[in-house]
């Protein structure tokens, strides 16, 4: 009788060792792979200090400051300005419409145009809607200026046959006086006082070019003037020649 055991029942029991032994090998190599990646991480995570960082960090990049360039200002071309041309504007021959600016008078409108001493009673005549007494006009207002040499307008003529005490209104005129124009209107000084208490207070008071008045005329009686009598001449007598 055989003693050795069959070749079959050895290579049974060669599987089943295997079998077994197997999947220890599997286990022990995932275990040797595992702890040398641990291993790997942690190297790989590890500073040059000693201490650990999750995320690796980027170095900064020095930048380089450029050195300042000394630069020169530049140079400045000198503008050439343009000589402007006088030119003459032409004097009006007619009234014009001037607007007030702030400050006029009608006496500085007359001396700006150069109207003379009779300007401001020709920018009255020509403006109705000025008060003549009080003169008043106020910035924007739009008046009519007559141009410079303009001719005064003839004065109506009063009725000498006017009512005694008729009550008209005049215009002061360059070289007026109250006495003038109480002898032009056969009226007194006192008289014209009394018809103009807000412009005139006494004898003394100023008139001016332009300034309205009002005259009593007729007051007094014009005096005739005289005329001399021609003295008779003689007639010479003829004598006889012996």
């Amino acid at each position: 009788m055989n003693e050795n055991p069959p070749i079959k029942s050895t290579i049974d029991s060669y599987r089943k060792r295997r079998s077994r032994s197997l999947p220890i090998i599997i286990w022990g190599l995932a275990a040797v792979l595992v702890i040398g990646g641990i291993i790997i991480l942690v190297l790989s995570l590890k500073d040059g200090d000693g201490s650990f960082s999750l995320f690796a960090t980027k170095t900064p990049t020095p930048t380089i400051t450029p050195s300042p360039t000394n630069t020169l200002p530049p140079t400045k071309t000198p503008t050439v300005t343009s000589t402007p041309t006088l030119t003459n504007t032409p004097t009006p021959s007619a009234p014009f419409y001037y607007i007030v600016l702030d400050g006029d008078y009608l006496s500085t409108i007359a001396e700006k145009f150069n109207l003379g001493e009779s300007g401001v009673i020709q920018i009255l005549l020509l403006n109705p809607g000025i008060d003549p007494v009080t003169q008043t006009i106020y910035t924007g207002q739009e008046i009519l200026v007559p141009p410079p040499g303009w001719p005064m307008p003839t004065l109506t003529p009063w009725p000498v046959d006017a009512p005694r005490g008729t009550k008209i209104t005049y215009y002061v005129q360059p070289g007026d006086s109250l006495g003038t124009i109480a002898d032009k209107f056969l009226s007194t000084i006192a008289e014209i006082i009394k018809a103009n208490p807000d412009a005139l207070e006494d004898e003394t008071s100023l008139i001016y070019p332009g300034q309205m008045l009002i005259v009593p005329v007729n007051l007094i009686t014009p005096v005739p003037t005289k005329t001399g009598t021609p003295a008779a001449t003689a007639t010479p007598t003829a004598t006889a020649t012996p």
